[in-house]
């Protein structure tokens, strides 16, 4: 095994837990969490060679992981996939068994719909905020001071309330 081949495995072990939670940010079914996952660490590995040290790794691994999120979004073809994912998961459970996953899914969806519906920027944030990543963290990746991202974090943390709310309500 080579020395690029021990880092990469070793960066995986560290970041997989991230980088799956960030997928559960930006696509709902879990084959495309799954498809963006890979993705994600296919762009880790071409890129380990290249990567500089101007950062924590970490952050460079976030880096890439909201790029390449983003960008698979984009080539997403939103509301037909969304309605065969539906369909399937519908029709891949029992009755009783929809149900639960309703009931303990249900706060999840309404919030991640919320984020969803954010600017880019803000929803990088509030992404990397629920990864537990502090507000020097969220700075270096979206190239922010840290007084900056609490401030908007504040802002955005407002705007979700009232988004969810709004929802909730039938606005």
């Amino acid at each position: 095994m080579t020395e690029q081949e021990i880092k990469f495995r070793s960066l995986f072990e560290e970041n997989k837990d991230r980088v799956f939670r960030i997928c559960c940010a930006y696509v709902r079914s879990d084959q495309n969490r799954q498809d963006l996952f890979q993705e994600i660490f296919i762009n880790v590995w071409k890129n380990l060679s290249t990567f500089r040290n101007e950062s924590h790794i970490n952050t460079w691994i976030y880096r890439i992981s909201i790029n390449t999120s983003i960008n698979f979004c984009r080539l997403q073809s939103a509301s037909d996939k969304r309605c065969e994912e539906i369909k399937k998961d519908v029709l891949s459970v029992s009755e009783k068994e929809l149900q639960q996953k309703f009931q303990q899914e249900k706060e999840l969806e309404r919030m991640f719909d919320a984020i969803n519906k954010l600017p880019l920027l803000e929803k990088t944030i509030m992404s990397l905020q629920l990864e537990g990543i502090d507000h020097a963290g969220i700075a270096e990746v979206c190239g922010l001071s840290e007084v900056n991202v609490r401030v908007r974090f504040h802002r955005i943390k407002k705007k979700l309330k009232q988004m969810m709310e709004e929802q909730e309500n039938g606005f």
